[in-house]
């Protein structure tokens, strides 16, 4: 057998394709491997080859999140000295662990692909297993989480995003998907939960994961049934009455043929905000279940059914005064109440070929928000001199997603890395609504406006990487996506006026080039250009005039130029990011508040962003590592675009100048405190800056800093921690508009300190 060692990392065979369990003599192994492609007989031949040479790898889970990278830190004995450790010794070395990827639809490490990339772990997202938007926003330098109320959040990366709110939940710029399958914006707010990591990849993403990724993707991988034994409850109580309860069983069910995986997770949280004239507002309640089957019986395939459910009801107000005394205090009369249900399916077959894989991922996602809210706040309206009534909304909206992804691509450590495949995807958005954003003034408290929007996008897409001349690669990708939209509208009156329907069609290319150069081992530098594109809009909020459906808001478009390195230096212990980027995106579309018609209105705008990330972490010694990132984003509104007022110059809104996080991760024996185990210690800082609000640079939102922390004992399988969330109780500003003078926010939430407690089985 080859005596060559092998390094193979917990996650890179969590999500290798092709998983391997196995029991019995060493003379299982060949019978093992018959059929296997070749990358799995690699794996399975290092795994055997590093038992039988005794080789100890031991990973030491420090419990914390990270801004580049996983948390992972693996140490090892000198038989198994990963990528030139040293060997000269029989003494232990520390080295950081390589982190894997998927961004273009094989696994790669990390310091491979020629992109700026934030990857998150799942101990990350724990920090706001509630709020996982804001957990990877705080945690990925350039990118904001927007969130203005129930229904109304979204990502913006480098500056590009919706420019006011979102005008439907297709229109977005970010692309967000779970497991490869798309999602909207509208299940983009989701609770996240059995994840395995996520990646936040930058710039245009369009290529490989398909229509609004003009500013970049979010790609969350989940824990898969993969017939690893999991059986594990945790359970966590803290202040406002925050409690959460979260279960997961995973294993195999019939040996050789079927394995399984379940997580169910309940949670509370009590109102935080002040009303004057209601009960106290921002509560939830969460209800959310994950489930899979996965059939191994046949050979070389995988066969993976995954199921989801998720309910959120909570009372957040649409809007809260900026300067009222005992900020946040509410003056809305009526209560609002909104209610988000998701449920979803998803099949994916996998078949292993000798030199590639087939794949393809079928999925339904139905999707609703109810929500009654009370667009009147007293306070508002007392402090512009206008009588104030309750003047309550209604709406539910709903969308059915049926995606389609069928790909052929190459197989692990291939010398070029190629994928090709076809897309499809069919939404039916459905808005039933009653307010003054839906109808004109004489008719918005007596009739229930209907808009249908259905929207069809077919694509074709293939990406190759191939190397040449020793250190150089060279990728190439594109894809040519048609899409057919309808906007339908009709009344509860059967009035004319208000009823009508429109309808477009647009087939476009998408494209990214790269250009990357290896200096040495563990240094590369690359450059890269991408044409980006999103969907033409059709604002939800809006009606017929005169039986007319407008046509569409313009496509918004764009260049991004990047150049880049990334370095695996001192042996392993210090891993560095950074990049610089310029984006010039055409017809931003943007939603704005109109102070003279009291409803938001839709236009387009252009606008530039440049910057750079720098990211990186580092193990200081055994159980210390440090990591961190800091971002920077000059933004500007250009001349073209179809807005009242010039904003030529203004900044983009929601886009700070700096964005910065960093971490720290301790963990040790706790016989330093005379007891069994280990003890780990998490300190995590995230700082957003100050932020225009609107187009019209009206007011800036402040900044601020989060600190979050986690201390804990670990023994066996019982792990006890408390936690602080917000720590410093910073009641940040999550979005902002201008009402006749006014100040308009939304806020984040207050401070929770908890304790949980871990039982694994």
């Amino acid at each position: 057998m080859n005596a060559t060692p092998y390094v193979i990392g917990e996650r890179a065979m969590r999500f290798h394709p092709l998983y391997l369990r196995w029991a019995g003599s060493p003379g299982t192994i060949p019978t093992m491997c018959e059929g296997l492609p070749t990358y799995g007989t690699r794996v399975v031949g290092a795994i055997w080859h590093s038992l039988l040479n005794t080789t100890i790898v031991a990973v030491v889970a420090v419990g914390a999140p990270e801004a580049f990278a996983a948390d992972d830190v693996q140490t090892q004995t000198s038989a198994g000295s990963p990528q030139g450790a040293a060997s000269d010794s029989n003494a232990a070395v520390t080295v950081l662990e390589p982190v894997t990827v998927t961004a273009r639809k094989t696994i790669e490490r990390l310091q491979d692909v020629p992109e700026s990339i934030t990857v998150l772990s799942a101990n990350t997202l724990k920090e706001m297993p509630f709020d996982p938007g804001v957990t990877i926003a705080g945690h990925s330098p350039n990118v904001q989480w927007v969130n203005r109320s129930t229904g109304s959040q979204w990502f913006s990366i480098r500056g590009v995003s919706s420019l006011g709110a979102p005008a439907n939940y297709s229109d977005g710029t970010i692309a967000f998907t779970v497991d490869g399958v798309p999602n909207s914006m509208m299940s983009a707010s989701n609770i996240l939960l059995d994840v395995d990591h996520v990646e936040v990849l930058r710039g245009p993403q369009g290529t490989l994961w398909g229509t609004n990724a003009l500013g970049g993707a979010i790609n969350v991988l989940a824990n898969q049934p993969d017939g690893t034994r999991d059986l594990r409850l945790t359970t966590e109580v803290g202040e406002h009455g925050y409690r959460m309860g979260e279960a997961v069983v995973g294993g195999n069910m019939v040996p050789g043929k079927l394995d399984g995986r379940m997580a169910i997770r309940f949670g509370h949280e009590d109102a935080d905000i002040r009303s004057m004239y209601t009960d106290k507002l921002g509560k939830r309640n969460i209800g959310a279940f994950r489930g899979g089957l996965r059939f191994t019986g046949l050979d070389n395939t995988l066969i993976t059914l995954t199921g989801t459910y998720l309910q959120d009801e909570a009372n957040d107000p649409l809007y809260l005064l900026r300067n009222a005394s005992h900020f946040p205090t509410s003056g809305i009369q009526t209560e609002p109440d909104s209610k988000a249900t998701q449920a979803a399916a998803t099949l994916t077959v996998e078949h292993f070929f000798d030199n590639f894989q087939l794949t393809s991922v079928s999925s339904y996602q139905h999707n609703k928000l109810d929500s009654e809210l009370d667009t009147v706040d007293k306070l508002v309206y007392d402090s512009i001199g206008y009588p104030a009534s309750s003047s309550v909304s209604h709406l539910t909206d709903q969308e059915n997603i049926f995606s389609q992804e069928l790909r052929l691509n190459s197989v692990e450590d291939a010398p070029v890395r190629w994928v090709v495949g076809a897309t499809a995807m069919r939404i039916n958005s459905t808005r039933w609504c009653s307010s003054t954003q839906c109808a004109p003034t004489e008719y918005s408290r007596s009739v229930m406006m209907k808009s249908n929007l259905a929207t069809t996008n077919l694509g074709l897409f293939g990406d190759v990487s191939i190397p040449f001349a020793n250190r150089w690669e060279f990728s190439i990708g594109g894809r040519l996506s048609h899409d057919r939209i309808k906007m339908q509208q009709s009344n509860s009156l059967g009035l004319a006026s208000l009823t009508d329907s429109n309808s477009t069609t647009q087939t476009y290319p998408t494209g990214r080039m790269a250009l990357s150069y290896k200096w040495a081992d563990g240094i590369q530098t690359y450059v890269s250009v991408a044409r980006g594109h999103a969907s033409r809009v059709y604002p939800l909020f809006s009606y017929p005039v005169d039986g007319v459906v407008a046509n569409p808001y313009p496509a918004a478009l764009g260049w991004t130029y990047e150049a880049g390195v990334k370095a695996d230096l001192l042996d392993h212990r210090l891993q560095i990011e950074a990049s610089i980027y310029h984006n010039d995106i055409k017809n931003g579309v943007m939603s704005y508040l109109d102070p003279s018609l009291g409803a938001f209105r839709t236009a387009y705008q252009d606008y530039e962003t440049s910057g750079f990330e720098l990211q990186a972490r580092a193990l200081i010694a055994q159980g210390l590592s440090l990591n961190g990132g800091v971002g920077y984003i000059h933004s500007e509104l250009g001349a073209n675009g179809a807005t009242i007022n010039s904003v030529t110059g203004n900044p983009v809104p929601n886009t700070p100048k700096w964005t910065a996080t960093a971490g720290l991760q301790y963990e040790t024996s706790a016989e330093v405190i005379h007891l069994p185990g280990r003890l780990s210690i998490d300190l995590q800082y995230q700082y957003t800056g100050k932020r225009t609000a609107d187009i019209d640079k009206s007011y800036y939102l402040g900044a601020y800093s989060l600190v979050n922390t986690r201390i804990g004992w670990k023994n066996k399988d019982l792990e006890i921690y408390l936690f602080g969330r917000n720590l410093f109780d910073k009641r940040y500003e999550t979005y902002g508009s201008a009402y006749y003078g006014t100040q308009l926010v939304s806020v984040g939430r207050s401070r929770t300190l908890g304790i949980g407690l871990t039982k694994s089985f």
